[in-house]
């Protein structure tokens, strides 16, 4: 086969038909060329060069006619992402491949009478033998993720949060790389890897205003997304809504901390809700609760506050919906991110760095 260079290819062709192969089991080019209307002789020429890379794998298509069988693509399944979730006390690991399923993890138990560097090194050790035992991690491991629970200063090397106040002291990436060198690693807040995955089940997300809110018992965030880009503050912060002060001088995150069930949750959410839909206009609000207690009535109940406390007519409302993976958005997030690096680096070449 001869090669094909992809740097002569429209790049957001080539994404665009990466995520079409990554989203489902596998797919046929006529399949990769409807949905994203490109021509069959595009999706032709990057199919193979993709498959020259070993991006992609190929099976044939049983058909139960006689005919001619196409050749069905479907993403690398032994390629994956490596996860370290450092947004609790209770360091997570996880295997994520490339179609953003979770294939394996471990919760490390994070021992008291030992120092937050020394609990970091010893989950990076078990992270890491773990990881080598079980999977070809210096062949088939894209990337390394790393999901905090604030903001991340590359330039400084730092993640600036107060809740988990000893991660604030710790050059991460500096570490992370220590036990896993030459990989390309990527840090962010698990807020805004959560909001990049689930931007995109909103149809036609990249020309729509999103509202990602993250509300649970102890924490309370959310993104603002304009055109598929995340609208973030001073370093990369989130929007930090939990902070807001209601009149009764509560933050709503302190509120929140104290409610006991989905009736308080939407009887505190409501005002703020109504406020941010006023000063954004978002075509969709999805809100992702992380709650003990059942959250299925929350959405409907919001909808109605919106109608009947506050006056909203119905074509001035935003569509509300809950998240659709209902636990570790961030690490499919990451993983996308991850995906999105290796892929540029298969069509311009290793870059250094880390985010």
């Amino acid at each position: 086969m001869t090669n094909i260079s992809l740097k002569s290819i429209k790049y957001e062709s080539i994404k665009a038909i990466i995520n079409s192969i990554s989203e489902t089991d596998r797919i046929s080019r006529a399949e990769i060329s409807e949905k994203t209307d490109l021509s069959l002789v595009t999706v032709g020429k990057i199919a193979d060069a993709l498959l020259e890379r070993n991006v992609v794998t190929q099976i044939k298509e049983v058909r139960s006619q006689a005919g001619r069988r196409a050749g069905l693509l479907s993403i690398n399944p032994e390629r994956f992402a490596l996860i370290l979730d450092f947004t609790r006390y209770g360091f997570r690991c996880a295997v994520l491949n490339l179609r953003l399923e979770t294939l394996d993890k471990f919760t490390f138990n994070y021992r008291p009478n030992a120092s937050f560097a020394e609990n970091v090194q010893a989950f990076l050790q078990e992270a890491t033998v773990y990881i080598r035992r079980a999977y070809s991690i210096e062949q088939n491991c894209i990337g390394v993720g790393v999901a905090v629970p604030g903001p991340y200063d590359a330039a400084a090397d730092r993640v600036l949060t107060a809740r988990i106040p000893e991660l604030a002291d710790l050059p991460l990436a500096e570490v992370v790389k220590k036990h896993f060198r030459q990989m390309p690693l990527v840090i962010d807040s698990h807020i805004n890897a959560a909001a990049r995955s689930n931007i995109r089940h909103v149809e036609d997300f990249e020309q729509k205003n999103i509202v990602y809110w993250y509300v649970s018992d102890h924490f309370v965030c959310g993104v603002y997304v304009v055109a598929g880009n995340l609208i973030l503050g001073k370093n990369g912060h989130a929007c930090d809504l939990g902070s807001v002060r209601q009149l009764t001088g509560c933050t709503i995150e302190q509120k929140i901390a104290a409610s006991k069930d989905q009736d308080e949750v939407t009887e505190i959410l409501g005002l703020p809700l109504y406020n941010l839909i006023r000063a954004l206009s978002p075509h969709t609000v999805i809100l992702d609760f992380a709650f003990p207690f059942d959250c299925d009535a929350i959405i409907p109940s919001l909808n109605d506050v919106l109608r009947m406390q506050y006056g909203m007519k119905p074509e001035d409302m935003p569509e509300l919906r809950r998240a659709w993976c209902k636990s570790h958005n961030s690490h499919r997030g990451l993983t996308m991110s991850l995906r999105e690096l290796w892929l540029n680096e298969i069509v311009y070449g290793p870059s250094e760095g880390s985010f």
